[in-house]
C-alpha cells in the first residue's frame, strides 16, 4: 500500500490513504477521544484494550494532553502514548496514528517538565534568540514523551492590562511580539517537522483588545489594523518559520465570531497570510458560536458555517464526532471539505513521521525532561527578564551581610510566584479539586484523573520559593525574619485567619531592609487573579497586599519590592512609596535563585517592559505606538486628575550600571536606512543594555504610529566597555496598506529614533524618502532588520 511506503512522496501518501477510509474514519481524524475512555478508570490511569476497541474502532485525530490532565509523570505519559499508539496501528482497520496534542506557553503543560518564565517575562528579556533555545527545548522534551503538537505559541499583541491572559502574551508591540514567535515557531518544528513539533499560532485574530478586556467579548479593529498590527505576528510565523497550525480565536470581528468568518479565515488567513496549514477551532469554539455567540439557532447550523470557513479539527468538543455524518449524508456538506480536512491531518501526521516512528525509547525520557540544560536555560530566561523599575538612592544591590531582613509578602515562601497560567500543576488546580467532588466514571471532560491518594501539593516541583534562596545568599551572622502577613493575593473566601500584618510589620521592626514579595498567582479562576478567564477591574496589586505596604511603610524602614506577577500592574502607590521595585514577572522554575542574585549583586537586571504601565487604569489604551492624537487630549494635553504618560513606558529598565549613548550615525541607501549606535558601559557594573530602533512615518496616504519599534539589540558590556552596533532598517519592513490597500511604503518624511526605551530617545535623525511613482510597492513583508556587533 502506497500510504504504508516511507519513500512515497507525503501527497501520493495522503491521496492513497484517504481512498481508502470511510466516511466514519475520516471523521474520526478531525475529532478527538477522551483519556478516559482508553483506560482502565480515573485512578488507575493504565491502558484498556476493550475500552479503546470501542471508543478507537475508527481511530482519532488526537488525544489531548495525557499529562496536563492526569498526574503521570513523564515516562508514565511515554509509556501510554506508545501503548496507545499501538493499539491505533496494529489493532485499527488503516493503523492511523493519533497526535497527542498539550499546552506549551511556558513549557510542556505536563507533570515534572521545565517550567520556564511566561510569555510576558519571556518578552520583557528581549532578546529572541533565548526563546528560541526555549522552544527547542520544548521540543526535546515533547519528542521524548510523545507528544507532537503543541498548541503554541501565543502570538497575540495584547494591549488591555484588564485582560486575564495578557502574561500569557510577549506584550503590546507587533515587532516585539513577532521576533518572539517566529524564534519559538522556528524552536519547535527544527528545521524538519520529522524531528520537530507541530506549532499552533494562536490566538487569531486580535484577542487582546476585547472589550472591557474580558474573555471572548467583541474586538473593534478596521482591517487595516487586523493587516498592520494584530496578523502581522501571525504572517510572519507563517511565512519565516512555516507554521503548521492555527487556532481561530473565541471572539467577534466584524459582527461574526471568528471560528465562522469567512473575512478573517478565508481572504485574510489563507489568502492574504498564505496559510496553508491546519486551522483548529479553540476549545468548543464550534459549539459556542451557537451557546455563547447565539449566531446561528442550531448546532448543525454552527458546524455547517465553521467548515465551510475553513475549520478542520475540533478542539475538546465532540460537535463534529456527533453531528457531521448526517450533515454529510443530507447533502448540507460536501464531501470535498471533509476530505480537504482530513488531508491535511494526514499530511500533518506523515510529515511528523507518526507512520514511520510511531514509537518512543521510554529509556530516554529521564534524561531529556527537565535535564539540567534545560533548567539552565530556564534560569537564563529567569535572569534576563527582571526588569528593574526604581530603584531609589542605589538601595540596591544589598551586601549579603546586611545585618538583617525581613522578606514578607503572600509570595515570599510560596511556589505559586513561579507558575503560569498554563504551567503545570497551576492549570489544573481547577480539574483537581473538581475531581475531588465527583463519584463514579460518569465525570466531566474537565476533571482531573488521579490515584486516590495524591495530593495536590505533591504536583509541585521540587523548587526554591524566594524566601529560602534569600536565606541561603546572605553571610552567617545576618538575621532574616520571615512573615508573609497574608496568606494569599487575595481573600477569595473572606478566610477569619487570612491578615498577619500584625507579625509582618514585627518582622519588619526588627529588621534592616524590608524585602515583600507579591503580585498574583495563576490559574484558570482557582482562587487565582491571573491568567485565563480571570479579567479584572482593577489592574494594582490586590486591596489586601496594599495594606500590608501602607503599615510596612509607616516603619520608616526601605523597602523593596519584589513583583511576581502574570498580569502588568498599575504602580503608582507602589512607585511613590517603595524604594526599590525589581518586576520579576511569573519566573519559572528558577525564578528563585535569579530574584535573589540580583537582589544581591550577583547578577545586573536588564530586562526591559514589554508594555507600558498607566498611571491609572482609566488611561486605557496606553501602548507607546497609538496615533499621534491618541496619546494626548485636546486642547489641554491632559486628563483632570493626571497627564495622559505612563507610568513607565514600554522598553524601559533600569540598571545598577549607566550606560552612555556617546554616538549615531545615520545614512540612507536605495532600500534601507543605517544606523550605527554606540554605548559605553560608565559602570560601576557589569550589565546588558537594550538598544532600542524606533521609527516615525509622517505624511503617508493614511496615520501611522506616532512611532514604533523596528529594530532593537541586548548587548552585554563589561564595566567600562564600549560597544558599537550596527542596525539595518529594511524599507520593506516599514510597509503598511494605503488608503487603496495597497501593501508598501509611500513617500514620507521617515523620523528614525535610537533610545533606551520608547520615550528616552538619545539620537534622531529625519529623512525625506522619495519614490517613484510615490510609493515603493512590497510583494511580501520584511520582519526582521538585523542587528549586527562590531567587532
Amino acid at each position: 500500500m502506497i500510504y504504508k511506503d516511507p519513500a512515497k512522496p507525503v501527497e501520493d501518501r495522503v491521496k492513497d490513504l484517504l481512498s481508502r477510509m470511510t466516511l466514519d474514519e475520516k471523521i474520526a481524524q478531525m475529532t478527538w477521544v477522551n483519556l478516559l475512555d482508553v483506560i482502565t478508570d480515573r485512578h488507575t490511569l493504565t491502558f484498556s484494550g476493550e475500552k479503546a476497541s470501542v471508543s478507537l474502532q475508527h481511530g482519532c485525530g488526537y488525544i489531548n494532553r495525557i499529562g496536563g490532565e492526569t498526574e503521570l509523570k513523564p515516562a508514565e505519559m511515554a509509556t501510554l502514548i506508545n501503548r496507545i499508539q499501538k493499539h491505533l496501528i496494529e489493532d485499527t482497520r488503516l493503523g492511523i496514528p493519533a497526535l497527542f496534542i498539550t499546552e506549551a506557553t511556558s513549557g510542556v503543560l505536563s507533570r515534572d517538565h521545565t517550567v520556564f518564565p511566561q510569555n510576558i517575562g519571556a518578552g520583557a528579556m528581549f532578546n529572541e534568540e533565548l526563546v528560541w533555545e526555549m522552544g527547542n527545548a520544548v521540543r526535546e522534551e515533547m519528542l521524548s514523551t510523545g507528544e507532537r503538537l503543541a498548541l503554541a505559541p501565543v502570538v497575540d499583541v495584547v494591549r488591555d492590562h484588564r485582560f486575564g491572559r495578557y502574561e500569557e502574551s510577549y506584550g503590546e508591540d507587533v515587532y516585539l511580539v513577532t521576533q518572539c514567535g517566529m524564534a519559538y515557531t522556528k524552536g519547535l518544528q527544527s528545521d524538519s517537522l520529522s524531528r520537530g513539533i507541530a506549532a499552533t499560532l494562536k490566538h487569531f485574530v486580535a484577542q487582546g483588545i476585547s472589550d472591557g478586556g474580558r474573555n471572548c467579548a467583541p474586538i473593534h479593529a478596521t482591517k487595516r489594523e487586523i493587516l498592520d498590527s494584530y496578523a502581522v505576528p501571525f504572517e510572519a510565523a507563517i511565512r519565516e518559520a512555516k507554521a503548521a497550525c492555527v487556532m481561530a480565536a473565541y471572539h467577534e470581528w466584524h459582527d461574526i465570531p471568528c471560528h465562522v468568518s469567512e473575512e478573517l479565515l478565508v481572504d485574510i488567513l489563507r489568502n492574504r497570510l498564505g496559510f496553508d496549514g491546519l486551522l483548529m477551532s479553540d476549545g468548543s469554539g464550534i459549539e459556542l458560536v451557537k451557546e455563547f455567540h447565539d449566531y446561528c439557532e442550531t448546532l448543525d447550523e454552527a458546524i455547517e458555517l465553521a467548515l465551510k470557513t475553513g475549520i478542520q479539527l475540533e478542539l475538546l468538543e465532540h460537535s463534529l464526532k456527533d453531528n457531521l455524518k448526517p450533515l454529510v449524508d443530507n447533502g448540507r456538506i460536501d464531501l470535498s471539505i471533509i476530505d480537504a480536512a482530513v488531508s491535511k491531518i494526514l499530511s500533518l501526521k506523515f510529515r511528523l513521521g507518526l507512520f514511520d516512528n510511531p514509537y518512543v525509547d521510554v529509556s530516554r525520557v529521564r534524561e531529556t525532561v527537565c535535564c539540567r540544560a534545560h533548567r539552565d536555560i530556564a534560569a537564563k530566561m529567569a535572569r534576563q527578564s527582571l526588569t528593574l523599575l526604581k530603584n531609589r538612592n542605589n538601595i540596591l544591590p544589598l551586601s549579603s551581610d546586611i545585618r538583617s531582613i525581613a522578606v514578607v509578602g503572600p509570595l515570599a515562601d510560596k511556589k505559586e510566584f513561579a507558575y503560569s497560567d498554563y504551567a503545570y500543576p497551576s492549570h489544573i488546580e481547577y480539574m483537581y479539586h473538581l475531581s475531588e467532588t465527583v463519584e463514579g466514571e460518569i465525570i466531566p471532560t474537565s476533571v482531573f484523573l488521579k490515584r486516590k491518594d495524591t495530593r495536590f501539593e505533591d504536583l509541585y516541583h521540587d523548587i526554591k520559593t524566594v524566601y529560602q534562596a534569600i536565606f541561603e545568599r546572605v553571610g552567617p551572622d545576618t538575621r532574616v525574619y520571615l512573615a508573609p502577613g497574608l496568606k494569599d493575593t487575595t481573600d477569595y473566601n473572606h478566610d477569619p485567619g487570612f491578615f498577619a500584618i500584625d507579625e509582618a510589620v514585627e518582622a519588619a521592626s526588627k529588621a534592616d531592609v524590608v524585602i515583600a514579595v507579591c503580585g498574583d498567582t495563576s490559574g484558570i479562576g482557582y482562587e487565582n487573579d491571573s491568567g485565563e478567564s480571570v479579567d479584572r477591574v482593577e489592574i494594582g496589586l490586590s486591596r489586601e497586599q496594599k495594606a500590608l505596604l501602607k503599615e510596612l511603610k509607616k516603619l520608616g524602614k526601605p523597602i523593596i519590592l519584589v513583583l511576581c506577577n502574570g498580569r502588568p500592574l498599575e504602580l503608582s502607590d507602589e512607585s511613590r512609596e517603595m524604594d526599590a521595585i525589581l518586576e520579576a514577572w511569573r519566573p519559572g522554575m528558577e525564578g528563585a535563585d535569579a530574584i535573589a542574585d540580583a537582589l544581591f549583586g550577583k547578577y545586573n537586571p536588564g530586562g526591559r517592559l514589554p508594555v507600558s504601565l498607566p498611571k491609572s487604569l482609566g488611561q486605557l489604551p496606553v501602548y507607546y505606538s497609538q496615533h499621534a492624537t491618541g496619546k494626548t487630549q485636546f486642547w489641554r494635553n491632559t486628563y483632570l486628575e493626571m497627564d495622559t504618560r505612563p507610568l513607565y513606558p514600554f522598553g524601559f529598565g533600569l540598571s545598577y550600571s549607566r550606560f552612555k549613548y556617546e554616538a549615531a550615525e545615520f545614512s540612507q541607501e536605495a532600500d534601507r536606512i543605517r544606523v550605527k549606535v554606540t554605548v559605553l558601559n560608565e559602570g560601576p557594573y557589569d550589565g546588558d543594555e537594550v538598544i532600542q530602533i524606533y521609527v516615525r512615518k509622517r505624511y503617508t496616504s493614511v496615520k501611522q504610529p506616532e512611532r514604533e519599534l523596528k529594530a532593537y539589540k541586548r548587548v552585554s558590556l563589561k564595566n567600562g566597555q564600549r560597544i558599537t552596533v550596527d542596525f539595518d532598517i529594511l524599507f520593506d519592513s516599514l510597509c503598511y496598506h494605503n488608503k487603496d490597500y495597497v501593501l508598501g511604503l509611500e513617500n514620507c518624511v521617515l523620523d528614525v529614533m535610537v533610545g533606551s526605551s520608547s520615550e528616552d530617545i538619545h539620537h534622531q535623525q529625519s529623512f525625506r524618502i522619495r519614490f517613484e511613482g510615490g510609493m515603493r510597492k512590497v510583494s511580501r513583508r520584511v520582519f526582521t532588520n538585523p542587528a549586527y556587533i562590531e567587532a
